[in-house]
């Protein structure tokens, strides 16, 4: 599962990432500043935020920018783990240990 932001976000931040970019850019030549490494290095990195912002907006797939794994590793450290418990009262997980559910307080079963 791979979570991306939405269309909304990905276009203000895409704008946001152009207007920072040319204010710079403007900024920079109020100062005497001509095409130096600096400046080439400035547009690139703007240009690929906004990029990446507007593909997030526009395209079916987009860029996440979270990765969510739900599938959880079937050994860890050589060994099976231990199925996972819940409270039958109210669904929350539990540990072997618990004699008690810790968000509602049921009894459970030793």
């Amino acid at each position: 599962m791979k979570i991306r932001p939405g269309r909304t976000r990905s276009i203000i931040t895409g704008v946001a990432a152009l207007a920072v970019m040319i204010v710079g850019l403007v900024m920079m030549s109020n100062f005497g500043g001509t095409f130096t490494p600096f400046v080439i290095l400035w547009v690139i990195i703007g240009l690929a935020g906004a990029g990446a912002a507007f593909y997030n907006a526009f395209s079916r797939e987009g860029l996440p920018l979270y990765e969510v794994d739900l599938h959880r590793d079937k050994h860890i450290h050589g060994r099976s783990p231990s199925p996972e418990k819940f409270c039958p009262n109210c669904g929350q997980h539990i540990t072997e240990k618990d004699r008690f559910c810790k968000h509602c307080g049921h009894q459970l079963s030793g």
